[in-house]
């Protein structure tokens, strides 16, 4: 696992990879991210919720799941977003490169909950609409920073040895990170 810091070369980096996977709370930007990533780069965007989730919220079974993200894992190029944890050891490996945006808790809760007021309906991309916001999903929220994020962490570290990593703070990072992905592609096209 090599930690890249540097925007200017995380952004080179993106430009040159192939599979790239985007980890982070629910709620910390990576589904936006990874979007504008994708639209930039000319990357297919797998966003994983939206294969995850069944209408109503209706969880895959793991059987069906594992040959469905057997099957997303196996293309050529990706930009992926979501963490599911369990299967996170199937995604560390064959990515080039891990985004992994760090944000605070309240501000993942209040993304989340801004989502839902404005952005749950039939037209939301990245997850089926009318996401159930329960004490459960909050309480995954809060806990994130000290029980999901060691887990990925961990992961990384066992599974992610030839990966890059790049970690940013939040939307406003994940911002930074986006106009020097596109500064570079400017000068290089030029």
């Amino acid at each position: 696992m090599s930690l890249v810091t540097d925007t200017k070369q995380a952004a080179s980096l993106l430009i040159d990879s192939r599979r790239i996977l985007v980890l982070g709370s629910s709620g910390s930007g990576k589904s936006y991210f990874s979007s504008r990533l994708a639209q930039v780069l000319g990357i297919r965007l797998i966003h994983l919720d939206a294969y995850f989730w069944k209408p109503n919220w209706r969880a895959t079974p793991r059987d069906e799941w594992n040959a469905i993200l057997a099957e997303l894992i196996a293309a050529d190029s990706w930009i992926m977003d979501g963490t599911y944890e369990q299967t996170l050891p199937l995604r560390v490996s064959p990515a080039e490169v891990l985004i992994v945006i760090n944000s605070s808790r309240l501000a993942c809760l209040g993304r989340v909950l801004w989502r839902k007021m404005t952005d749950d309906g039939p037209r939301r991309k990245d997850a089926p609409p009318k996401q159930p916001i329960d004490w459960k999903f909050i309480a995954y929220i809060w806990r994130y920073p000290s029980r999901t994020r060691p887990v990925v962490r961990e992961c990384i570290q066992q599974h992610g040895k030839e990966n890059r990593v790049v970690c940013v703070n939040g939307p406003r990072g994940a911002n930074r990170l986006l106009k020097q992905v596109r500064a570079r592609l400017e000068s290089s096209r030029r």
